[in-house]
């Protein structure tokens, strides 16, 4: 957790985080009261309830939880990252593009944010920016280009030469 809480409730915070880690959001979510009504300690609660709702895939919930944690969280790559998870699962995949763009702007080295922006824009139907992206991504993190040849995303990419290049079967 990258967020403080009071001396008081980190104890819970803990617990609640404990949750979170063994995959249970819905034990997650019913600890959570006594963080959200805290001055200090509601900022954790945000982050946590967010991760909880994800889990739960109430996304449209988490967005909402997203917008009032945006203005004092500390990762603003987690918020972006999340976010755009969330959008795209609600059908906003031009709203997911523009969260990779704007962590794009912080930090032009985020592997995970071109691999990101490129997933959407293929979805988009943007294959010449998307090819470019994953390219950026796969050239920081080799790893993304094993992740390319199997993810949904990237389908309307697979018969473009570049593509197929890319991931060595051109």
């Amino acid at each position: 957790m990258n967020v403080s809480v009071p001396k008081s409730l980190a104890r819970l915070a803990m617990e609640i985080e404990g949750w979170l880690e063994l995959g249970a959001p819905d034990q997650a979510l019913a600890r959570l009261r006594p963080l959200l009504e805290s001055t200090g300690a509601r900022e954790a609660g945000l982050f946590f309830r967010a991760k909880a709702l994800v889990g739960l895939d109430r996304f449209g919930e988490a967005l909402d939880c997203i917008g009032e944690l945006r203005p004092f969280h500390r990762d603003p790559e987690w918020l972006d990252l999340t976010e755009a998870w969330c959008l795209k699962r609600t059908g906003q995949v031009a709203g997911a593009a523009d969260c990779m763009e704007r962590l794009l702007r912080r930090c032009h080295r985020s592997a995970i944010g071109h691999y990101n922006l490129g997933c959407y824009l293929a979805l988009l139907g943007k294959t010449d920016r998307a090819i470019d992206e994953v390219s950026l991504a796969c050239g920081m993190e080799a790893e993304f280009r094993e992740h390319a040849r199997t993810e949904e995303d990237l389908a309307s990419l697979r018969a473009d030469e570049r593509f197929r290049r890319l991931l060595g079967n051109g």
